[in-house]
């Protein structure tokens, strides 16, 4: 496939819709949703509903039984759906765009990404649900989603010409400084629940009114909390940088409005979860929406950081894809 470019704004490039670019985005919406599908998993406790791997009960489909039925539906999405989309996504990086590192580079990262992912999943089963290698799996998947995020961004904004320096006042580097503050946040949360201290606090903003419990899980969850306020500050630092600073443009400035938009959903989300006695979907609610924080926020990072390294072709090209 090829792409023309067409002049628009100075030092920008348009070009038609490419194959990277469909599957790029694909791959990036459906590892979102088997995170998503991951969490109902978990919040569920449907981990053991197919207590072999990578079968169920020794067989290709499930028994029509609740707990096998939301296990197998993630196994289903990851190797059928996921597995083949990162696969083929990354072929066409290699292939069509190996002169270009901001393309082929995630594209290679993103396959051992998979397969490691893929290896969690069965360790994780196998080994009985161990809080440590859940917390790890999870760690994985948002990983890989924040490599194919960038792969998906990157395809959006080829061909790339390289500045001789770093553009702007610094901004991206509050950017991708509040993207590693969130994914701390996440994992600070899969440790809590890994640790048995989700429902050790049970009043919100305080843990049973007092801000330093002393009990051991009452002082993990809490611990999670003050996390989330610190690089939760972080966080709208580096929005209000890249919504004002001189070198953004309107991307980044919509992804640093959607950025702040979910970290309040989260905290509300995360609120709510505990009013309402830790039901299940306000849990898995909770994973959702911390990974939509998660994926703005890479977003935001590397698109600030990508108008800072780098501009696009200002002139009209012609591209092979």
């Amino acid at each position: 496939m090829t792409a023309i470019g067409i002049t628009g704004q100075p030092g920008r490039t348009q070009r038609r819709f490419t194959w990277l670019q469909g599957l790029s985005t694909a791959t990036a919406a459906t590892v979102f949703i088997l995170v998503i599908i991951g969490g109902v998993v978990r919040v569920t406790e449907s981990g053991l509903g197919c207590p072999d791997w990578p079968l169920c009960y020794g067989k290709v489909l499930p028994p029509l039984e609740y707990t096998a039925i939301i296990e197998y539906t993630h196994r289903f999405v990851a190797s059928v759906i996921v597995g083949p989309l990162v696969l083929a996504t990354a072929i066409v990086a290699l292939v069509r765009y190996r002169h270009d590192r901001w393309v082929w580079i995630p594209g290679a990262i993103s396959v051992p990404l998979l397969v490691v992912q893929g290896l969690l999943g069965g360790v994780t089963v196998l080994t009985h649900l161990p809080g440590e290698i859940v917390a790890l799996h999870l760690g994985t998947a948002e990983v890989l989603l924040a490599v194919c995020l960038f792969l998906m961004v990157a395809s959006y904004r080829t061909p790339i010409i390289r500045t001789g320096q770093m553009a702007g006042d610094g901004y991206h580097r509050w950017a991708i400084a509040a993207a590693v503050g969130v994914y701390v946040v996440i994992i600070s949360g899969a440790v809590v629940t890994a640790m048995g201290a989700t429902g050790a606090c049970v009043t919100w903003p305080l843990c049973q009114g007092s801000a330093f419990p002393m009990h051991h899980l009452t002082a993990i969850h809490m611990f999670h909390r003050y996390v989330v306020l610190a690089l939760g500050a972080l966080l709208v630092y580096a929005v209000w940088r890249c919504s004002v600073a001189t070198g953004a443009d309107n991307t980044v400035r919509w992804l640093a409005i959607a950025t702040l938009l979910t970290f309040i959903g989260q905290i509300m989300v995360g609120a709510a979860t505990i009013w309402l006695d830790f039901q299940a979907h306000w849990r898995a609610l909770h994973l959702t929406a911390a990974t939509a924080v998660w994926a703005a926020a890479v977003g935001m990072a590397m698109v600030a950081y990508l108008n800072a390294r780098t501009v696009w072709g200002a002139r009209a090209s012609e591209v092979r894809r």
